[in-house]
């Protein structure tokens, strides 16, 4: 892939019924598990190269200008939403995501520092100072729509206008307190997202409808992503990135199914397994476990578990070596091995 990226930023956001609160998102205590005496717990960075484009240029632009100032994507996945993510990586961590429908950008994400107006690293209280972040937050461009966030919303997943049509939305390390990642996103496609209480007037936007093989390749894509925003956070904080592990990525999707389909969030199945009986035979010195639910897609669900101080462990854990992930829908499961 040529080395010609960019990056920008953009977080994303959205909306849910009349006075109305969509479920919050979830994330469990992961556990660890040593494989002598099985317990629960609560428990570098990429060369950076010239880009041709500003991140928050490519809003909106033709995907042939995208191939043709900064070449082919790493690989192409579907989202839930309409969109096809476009994801850009270098030595299996991702840089950037660009949501693609119609043929032009409609969303992206950015993971890699960029010079401009907000960037990765920059410190919260920096951006707090320079934009106006507010509690409630008006969708005029697409009709009576206001997004009413949290205070906790605030600190961690602030929005500020783009322009009439596009928002951002930064995503916030609370423990480091800089910018994360960054999600641009016409303000249509954030009402399709829904992961805020929203104040309005009239209907949402209608959700897709996914038949189960369009779920499967929705699910295997996040499981790429959110492996590759694992390990490019890992090597920003100076450890080695995982590998991956086919045995763990099994196990860790039929727990996700499983708790889908059955609609609980435990650690434990509904037999009384625990991640310890659920890798069974597999070969390993010390295993831990990250789970999630209800998050909008990879990007929101890591950032969940990168500001929960035990799933913030897991991810950045130096013993770890190998990881596997499984999604069945919104339900999120990380399966970290160290293996000898």
């Amino acid at each position: 892939m040529t080395k010609k990226i960019f990056f920008f930023f953009l977080f994303l956001m959205t909306c849910s019924g009349a006075w109305f609160l969509l479920g919050r998102p979830a994330v469990d205590q992961p556990i660890v598990v040593q494989t002598d005496e099985p317990s629960v717990e609560t428990v570098g960075k990429l060369e950076q190269e010239e880009s041709r484009l500003p991140f928050f240029s490519i809003r909106g632009r033709p995907s042939m200008e995208i191939l043709e100032e900064i070449g082919k994507p790493t690989r192409t996945e579907p989202s839930e939403y309409g969109y096809e993510w476009w994801v850009y990586e270098e030595e299996n961590q991702v840089v950037m995501q660009l949501g693609i429908q119609n043929d032009e950008v409609v969303t992206g994400v950015l993971f890699h520092p960029e010079e401009g107006k907000v960037k990765i690293g920059d410190k919260y209280k920096d951006v707090k100072e320079r934009f106006s972040l507010q509690e409630s937050y008006r969708l005029e461009s697409e009709g009576a729509y206001t997004l009413e966030l949290t205070e906790k919303d605030l600190k961690e997943r602030p929005v500020i206008s783009l322009s009439d049509r596009w928002s951002a939305q930064l995503y916030i390390d609370n423990v480091t307190e800089k910018v994360f990642a960054i999600r641009m996103v016409r303000n249509d496609i954030l009402l399709k997202h829904q992961p805020y209480k929203i104040i309005y007037r009239g209907s949402l936007p209608q959700q897709e409808s996914l038949t189960s093989t369009q779920w499967e390749e929705v699910q295997s894509g996040m499981e790429a992503q959110i492996f590759s925003i694992t390990n490019n956070l890992r090597v920003q904080n100076g450890l080695d990135a995982l590998t991956s592990h086919e045995g763990a990525r099994e196990v860790a999707f039929s727990h996700s199914r499983d708790m889908d389909e059955h609609n609980y969030f435990s650690h434990y199945s509904q037999n009384g397994d625990g991640l310890k009986e659920r890798l069974g035979e597999l070969s390993y010195i010390r295993a831990g476990e990250n789970i999630a639910s209800q998050y909008v897609d990879a990007t929101a669900a890591v950032h969940g578990w990168l500001n929960s101080p035990g799933h913030r462990k897991a991810l950045l854990d130096p013993d770890y070596t190998h990881l596997g992930v499984g999604v069945h829908q919104r339900y999120y499961t990380q399966n970290f091995l160290t293996v000898p």
